[in-house]
């Protein structure tokens, strides 16, 4: 009977508790959690070396096996929303997804906070429509996977309330989280919460159900210095944002980051990354591969080429060269020659300076050159200290 059935609490049934054993000392005073036994220890010549035909293994070869962890790292409003449900859709057939081959047909569990459900059904026609999915291959892979909006419950009660019971109803092979930062309850630069949150939360589950699970959590902020556009390698397991925990835990870490585009990025395998077997023109190993937006406004991801890239990047380059360098006496509009009140109102700042080199349509990169040029030739001159927290003004 639904609890909404009972007209008030009166005329709900008293039901007698059943009786419990007595107990004494710290666990009369709360509830004892129950303790795992110590793990298996075995002769390590016993260990068995993994077959072709691996039960385990989920993504070829071996990239993630059941009980493992990924995680799917890249910039907030990218599209890592829509390329899960382009990955979930395509192994529930057993389709590759950009060089990534499930071991076959997988069924998916996505648990999101963030879309909706017409941006889903939109993200899921998207897919289909423009990987030319059969028929048959849609009604198949609709069937393998699965979604649940949950945005409320996070950490511990997340685990038990939402996970434990729909991972026991579904029996998923990969479940999915999107994103972690909706479900963590705690501060994602905290060790100790991220552990708490990914070893003790989602281990014991993943175990338990004898799946895999693939998570989505987003990078820090742009980098202002050069360190971060020099990484290389197994530095880009660490992109996400917070606790080096979130690139500990899982066993493989695929990155997208941005070439300078609105429309192209890098897919980066950070982790276990030679495990997928790409490989490049020449059939040399490569850890990365450019993939796109449609540029028609489907929303669906799509392999991109060097070239394409490279043009893209030409035509932006072009763009910024046809923008001519202004005239001195053009420059000189820029700067006020008179004022009304204090002398430091006809004064501009380097920031003012550049951005009105923008609104005429000149390349900001002229800015400085001529500011040169006309401070030698005595047309302008520097005021140190006249402005906000001292910064040096020209007029």
């Amino acid at each position: 009977m639904s609890k909404t059935q009972w007209a008030d609490k009166a005329e709900i049934p008293e039901v007698e508790p059943k009786s419990a054993p007595a107990r004494s000392g710290a666990a009369a005073q709360g509830e004892e959690k129950p303790k795992l036994p110590p793990p298996q220890v075995l002769p390590i010549g016993v260990l068995e070396t993994p077959g072709k035909d691996d039960p385990n293994e989920l993504l070829k070869h071996r990239y993630l096996c059941r009980g493992g962890g990924m995680l799917v790292v890249g910039p907030t409003g990218v599209g890592k929303s829509s390329l899960a449900m382009q990955a979930g859709l395509c192994w529930a057939i057993g389709r590759e997804f950009f060089g990534i081959i499930p071991a076959r047909p997988l069924r998916s569990l996505l648990i999101q906070s963030e879309n909706d459900h017409g941006d889903l059904a939109e993200m899921r026609d998207g897919v289909l429509r423009g990987l030319g999915f059969t028929d048959e291959e849609r009604t198949a892979a609709c069937a393998n996977l699965l979604v649940a909006t949950e945005d409320v419950r996070t950490a511990k009660e997340f685990c038990d309330d939402v996970l434990a019971p729909l991972l026991e109803a579904h029996k998923p092979d990969l479940l999915w989280i999107d994103p972690a930062l909706a479900y963590l309850g705690g501060e994602t630069n905290s060790q100790k919460d991220v552990g708490t949150f990914l070893r003790s939360g989602l281990n014991p589950l993943v175990h338990q159900h004898r799946c895999g699970v693939i998570v989505l959590h987003h990078t820090n902020k742009p980098p202002s210095g050069a360190e971060k556009p020099k990484w290389q390698a197994g530095d880009f397991a660490y992109l996400g944002s917070g606790s080096a925990e979130w690139a500990n835990w899982p066993r493989a870490v695929l990155a997208v980051r941005s070439t300078g585009s609105h429309a192209i990025f890098e897919l980066h395998a950070g982790k276990r990354g030679s495990r997928l077997q790409w490989v490049g023109a020449d059939d040399e190993r490569i850890f990365s591969r450019l993939i796109g937006h449609i540029k028609d406004g489907s929303i669906y991801w799509r392999e991109v080429s060097k070239e394409e890239l490279e043009d893209e990047k030409g035509a932006s380059d072009e763009g910024r060269l046809r923008r001519r360098k202004p005239t001195m006496d053009e420059f000189m509009t820029l700067f006020p020659s008179s004022f009304r009140g204090e002398p430091r109102q006809a004064l501009l700042s380097a920031d003012q300076i550049k951005n009105l080199f923008h609104d005429r349509g000149w390349y900001r990169g002229f800015y400085r050159g001529i500011c040169d040029e006309a401070e030698m030739a005595g047309k302008i001159e520097m005021a140190r200290g006249e402005g906000r927290g001292g910064q040096v003004l020209r007029g």
